[in-house]
């Protein structure tokens, strides 16, 4: 019976990114589909999409570096006037970090290299302040659910080996940025860049290390 139930929980786990996708591309469905409704109402509401790329990190963690991730998803804002809203997004994103250090071994020093893999679903709410027409500010809690984890090391020359990675499922953190509506000219495109700072540990029993990233993301609003 125990063994069904572990058969039955890797299962789910290996359709969870399929689902998440398949709502993800649920919601950019509806989006569109809503499109002719939602213009005929004021525009105290905004949906679109979003993408881009950041720098991402583990802090605690001795020899650390930066990895390059990725984010994309779908973002609803409300207007409250014309110089404040709130915006909540429906994101994948990737985290991790990458590290190189040297271990004394039969043959003299060699060198180990690590990379931790991190795939989240984060749905971050913000306040959001514009200060001129070009600028605002951004601020808020960014939730994050993990859909997946892995830690790729090798020692020297030798191929990578590919391990799970024991992480939490959950992690939630301080999110703030600045963000611009006209720097791109067209009316429906933004840029926005956001850092974040986790309030959780990421990796089980090794210490204290934390989630930070920063990233760059292009916007387009659909209506």
């Amino acid at each position: 019976m125990l063994n069904d139930m572990k058969r039955s929980l890797l299962n789910n786990k290996k359709r969870l990114p399929s689902k998440i996708m398949t709502f993800l591309l649920a919601v950019l469905f509806f989006l569109l589909a809503s499109r002719g409704s939602m213009e005929a109402q004021d525009r105290d509401y905004q949906l679109g999409v979003r993408g881009g790329f950041g720098m991402t990190t583990l802090s605690g963690f001795q020899n650390n570096g930066l990895r390059l991730g990725l984010v994309a998803g779908v973002y609803g804002k409300y207007i409250f006037s014309e110089n404040s809203s709130i915006i909540a997004d429906i994101n994948y994103s990737t985290g991790g970090q990458q590290s190189e250090r040297w271990i004394s071994g039969e043959l003299g020093e060699v060198k180990v290299y690590s990379k931790y893999s991190l795939h989240y679903i984060n749905t971050p709410i913000l306040y959001q302040y514009y200060f001129t027409d070009i600028l605002g500010l951004e601020g808020g809690l960014d939730f994050r659910y993990r859909i997946g984890s892995n830690l790729k090391s090798k020692v020297g020359n030798e191929g990578w080996h590919k391990t799970q990675l024991d992480s939490n499922g959950f992690d939630c953190g301080l999110i703030f940025g600045v963000y611009t509506d006209n720097l791109i000219p067209h009316d429906n495109f933004f840029v926005s860049l956001r850092a974040y700072f986790g309030f959780l540990d990421v990796v089980k029993e090794v210490g204290a290390n934390k989630n930070v990233s920063v990233q760059v993301t292009v916007g387009y609003m659909i209506f």
